[in-house]
């Protein structure tokens, strides 16, 4: 019998061997003593407290725009013969600015704290949605007492009370809107609450 010759395995760089026999690692360190892990936060703030920043900045931007742009708007009123008084051009804006700088500029604020597991940025970006929802319950009052004048102005009798129909259209909008706001502004607390600090 002729012996066949084994080729030589030892520089092809392939393991040989059964996968089957190692043996198990311990689960102790160099002490003898378990190995425990640092849980991992949740991602979740930090995606919501991103969200928050990018709305908070492009809202700003547009806020800044609604601010200069408010007395055109009511010069606009005032040659289509409604009449603005002393109080509304005030709110138009205070709430120009509330809701396009401060709010804005708030949920941004939130949202860096949230991105930073800070349970306040949570609170802060709450506490903006409510201030935004009190300026738009003013804005729609406002609205709805313009649209009436204007009806009143090109004498359109058959549309009477419309102006108090988009008041209580607008209340509910502005409300559903605030809850959903919320709610996105409060996910990040329900998800991952305990890793907010």
């Amino acid at each position: 019998m002729e012996e066949e010759s084994q080729p030589d395995t030892s520089q092809s760089g392939t393991l040989e061997g059964t996968p089957g026999n190692l043996s198990p690692q311990p689960s102790h360190n160099a002490y003898q003593q378990a190995v425990a892990y640092a849980p991992v936060k949740s991602q979740v703030p930090k995606i919501f407290g991103i969200f928050m920043m990018i709305y908070g900045v492009i809202v700003g931007l547009f806020g800044i725009i609604g601010v200069y742009g408010t007395g055109g708007v009511i010069s606009d009123y005032e040659n289509a013969g409604i009449e603005i008084s002393g109080l509304q051009t005030a709110w138009f804006y205070i709430s120009a600015i509330g809701s396009g700088l401060i709010v804005s500029g708030a949920v941004a604020y939130g949202g860096y704290e949230t991105y930073n597991y800070k349970k306040r940025g949570v609170m802060v970006g709450l506490g903006a949605v409510a201030l935004g929802f009190f300026l738009s319950l003013g804005d729609t009052a406002i609205t709805g007492d313009i649209v009436q004048q204007f009806l009143d102005a090109t004498g359109e009798a058959e549309l009477e009370g419309l102006g108090a129909l988009l008041t209580g259209v607008g209340l509910v909008m502005s409300l559903v809107c605030s809850a959903i706001c919320g709610l996105v502004v409060a996910i990040p607390l329900l998800a991952a609450g305990n890793d907010l600090d």
